[in-house]
């Protein structure tokens, strides 16, 4: 069974546990090009193609490293502008921001832009209505939903599996592919992306890719950063520092290991390959993210 790879392209002063002032970045050091590259030898190396999403200021900042993703191979897919969290966005604003992203990356790749991921899983239970928004706007997938709880984003009620949701009535023609969890019962075990797949050992992500393979395709994810162990190092809270840091000398095997074992494809063919049952999702009662992200 094939899974699904994708990169998200921050560089990594922009993520949202650091959650660094906008205004403030052009003060870091810009890494992006050296780790993204690195990111696509690696890629090249297993002949594995991936969705990356891009954020249109480090696509406005770095045409050519875009123009690289697509001449790889790979598809280029939107992150939003400036990785700001859609649940602390209007809908107004959130139309502009996709829009604006979709269309640079558009003329720079000279491809559309197929599929989104917002930062951080942001849409969450109390903005569904964006949605609809990016069918609107020309996207066939998203991959925004976190079926279990953080301080910043996720719904337990989103489903495990790849569908298409129902919002408020409407069958909407978008796919919505959330990461992947192993689940035994009520219990939710991310380990296939990000800060999860650095904090479980490799032998537990082979291990349980494997099982849920038995039921359906899982979904990586990775970041450039993830594997530039030689980033400057801030002063920063424990837990804070433990999400941006912990492990990082690991992410490379880790990856390995799962390049080697496993087929994938881009999230867009993942699509076009497959079908997806409806699901409604209900945005009453939603709660915002725990935590208030400065944007």
């Amino acid at each position: 069974m094939a899974n699904v790879l994708t990169v998200d392209v921050e560089d990594w002063f922009q993520t949202n546990s650091l959650n660094l002032p906008v205004d403030t970045w052009d003060r870091y050091e810009d890494r992006i090009e050296g780790s993204m590259t690195k990111l696509l030898d690696l890629l090249d190396e297993y002949g594995a193609k991936a969705t990356i999403f891009v954020l249109g200021c480090v696509a406005a900042k770095h045409p050519a490293l875009i123009r690289k993703m697509t001449a790889r191979g790979h598809e280029v897919g939107s992150h939003g502008g400036w990785h700001r969290m859609v649940n602390r966005m209007s809908l107004q604003e959130f139309r502009a921001d996709v829009r604006a992203c979709k269309q640079l990356l558009e003329d720079l790749t000279g491809n559309a832009v197929r599929c989104y991921r917002a930062p951080s899983w942001s849409i969450s239970r109390d903005c569904y209505g964006t949605l609809p928004i990016l069918e609107e706007e020309g996207f066939i997938c998203d991959s925004s939903l976190q079926p279990f709880r953080t301080p910043l984003s996720g719904n337990p009620d989103v489903p495990l599996h790849a569908f298409r949701p129902v919002v408020d009535g409407r069958r909407l023609g978008l796919v919505e592919v959330p990461p992947t969890v192993w689940n035994a019962g009520a219990l939710k075990v991310p380990f296939l992306g990000g800060f999860y797949l650095r904090f479980w050992p490799s032998w537990f992500s082979t291990w349980a890719l494997k099982r849920v393979n038995r039921r359906r395709s899982g979904l990586v994810y990775v970041h450039p950063w993830e594997f530039d162990e030689a980033m400057p190092r801030l002063k920063l809270p424990p837990h804070i520092f433990m999400a941006q840091y912990y492990n990082l000398r690991t992410m490379e095997a880790k990856f390995r290991a799962l390049l080697a074992g496993f087929a994938f494809m881009p999230l867009g063919t993942f699509v076009e390959e497959h079908s997806f049952p409806d699901h409604p999702l209900d945005s009453s009662g939603g709660k915002p993210a725990l935590w208030k992200v400065k944007t």
